[in-house]
């Protein structure tokens, strides 16, 4: 009878119901999907993550520092989540020793079937041994709106950034997710 009243004053990002599916990804396939996605936003800490010298993937390069968490990158949970501002789609990309190092959000600009084939070829996982993101992490974190871009050089696959040509709903929606994860943002 009184269900409304129970959620009253509950912040609006608690309210959600969110489901995660995991994933293996090694960090080319990774690379190679992202560039085909269009403009997304992307959320990872300024202090790149340290990856052991064992766990670095063979045959990819970064163009900028932003990027390096990316590297370190084994496993992907790609989470639906149906929120009070709307439908939200994100992947959180998990190091080897289970530390969230990236978080990149579908926005209305993105090209949805890239983001599904993104995750053609990966193979089921069970949840890895993970700390998600807390406060500390999101804080440390800086959001920006981008587009992936990936080349070929010499054998290795590239992974660089570049202004994404977004819509006013999607720079909207960038926003709205950037205040509900409590981060800062560039767009």
């Amino acid at each position: 009878m009184f269900g409304w009243l129970a959620s009253f004053g509950v912040q609006t990002r608690a309210r959600s119901t969110a489901s995660t599916r995991w994933l293996e990804l090694a960090p080319r396939t990774l690379f190679e999907g992202l560039g085909q996605l269009g403009g997304v936003l992307y959320l990872a800490p300024e202090a790149p993550a340290k990856a052991s010298d064992t766990s670095r993937p063979h045959g990819c390069l970064v163009e900028s520092a932003e990027l390096a968490p990316l590297l370190a990158t084994r496993h992907v949970g790609l989470t639906c989540a149906i929120t009070a501002e709307g439908p939200r789609e994100w992947i959180d990309c998990v190091s080897g020793d289970g530390d969230t190092v990236a978080r990149i959000y579908l926005l209305p600009d993105t090209d949805y079937l890239a983001w599904d084939g993104l995750f053609a070829g990966a193979l089921p996982a069970d949840a890895p041994a993970r700390r998600a993101p807390d406060r500390d992490w999101l804080r440390a974190s800086r959001a920006r709106v981008l587009s992936f871009t990936r080349r070929r050089m010499v054998g290795f696959t590239v992974l660089g950034t570049c202004d994404a040509s977004i819509s006013s709903l999607g720079r909207g929606v960038a926003r709205d997710i950037a205040v509900s994860e409590s981060v800062g943002i560039a767009v």
